[in-house]
This record gives structure tokens, C-alpha cells and sequence, in this order.
């Protein structure tokens, strides 16, 4: 079975999320609203600018969008949870993407493969967006997980 970008996304940013001091919990809800993010940007030609305007557009009270929260990701935030879409993410999110979707069995191998590559992966690269996206995910986005 031939595993899609999206799940490998949100396990990378998980993982990326629990080296940076975030909680398990908070994590996951991270790391599918980066691969959700990720997916809006490809639709909207990679414009973070224009991600930001889409972002307030949707949100149902503007004014309580965080957008410090979760600087480093470059997400918003309501409610100290990741806000993407107009939609606020969970743990629950992830899981379902990752387990609900792909099973008990090959979901453990994505986490396992995205763990391995995040445990090798300088600071740096991790704590900028850029770098993460050039030198972590474009080399491994690809990769064969099964």
C-alpha cells in the first residue's frame, strides 16, 4: 500500500512539534493542521500571505485569533488549539487521519519512519519553516514507508 503525502506531513510535524517542548496532545493537533496547511498552500500557490487573509476570513470571531500561539508553524491559534480552515484541529483529528485511516499497524510504521527522520534533524531546521520544508520534508516526502 502506497502511502500519500498527507499522513507523512502530519506524523513529521508531530514529531517536529514534540522536539520543540509541545505536548503529545497538542502535537497531533499540530501536526495535521500543518499538513492541512500545507495542502491550502499548494492550492493557493504556496502564498502564506494570502493563507493568513483566508485564515481571518474564516475564522468566526477574528479578533481571538492567536497568531502567536503557534508562531513557529506559522498557525493560527483559537482557543490555544490549532485553528486551520475555519475549523479548530485535535489529537482526535490526527488520530483519525493517521490510525483511523491507514490502520493500527501502518499508522505505527508512519510515526516510526517520521520519528527516525525528526531524532536526526538539526534544531535549526526544525524551528524555521523554510528550512524544515527544504531540507527535511522535500528529501523524505517521497520516501517508501511499507
Amino acid at each position: 500500500m502506497k502511502i500519500n503525502r498527507f499522513p507523512k506531513m502530519a506524523a513529521l510535524q508531530k514529531f517536529r512539534a514534540m522536539k520543540l517542548g509541545y505536548s503529545e496532545d497538542i502535537a497531533e493537533a499540530v501536526g495535521i493542521a500543518e499538513a492541512l496547511k500545507y495542502a491550502i498552500f499548494k492550492r493557493l500557490a504556496h502564498s502564506p500571505t494570502r493563507y493568513r487573509e483566508e485564515e481571518e476570513k474564516k475564522a468566526k470571531y477574528p479578533e481571538n485569533i492567536d497568531w502567536e500561539r503557534f508562531k513557529i508553524f506559522k498557525l493560527a491559534a483559537y482557543q490555544n488549539k490549532p485553528f486551520v480552515a475555519g475549523k479548530v484541529l485535535t489529537s482526535e483529528d490526527y488520530k483519525k487521519e493517521i490510525f483511523g485511516k491507514w490502520g493500527e499497524e501502518i499508522g505505527k510504521k508512519i510515526e516510526e519512519w517520521a520519528k527516525n527522520i525528526i531524532d536526526k534533524t538539526p534544531k535549526e531546521f526544525l524551528e524555521n519553516e523554510q528550512k524544515f520544508f527544504r531540507e527535511v520534508w522535500v528529501p523524505h516526502r517521497d520516501d517508501e514507508i511499507v
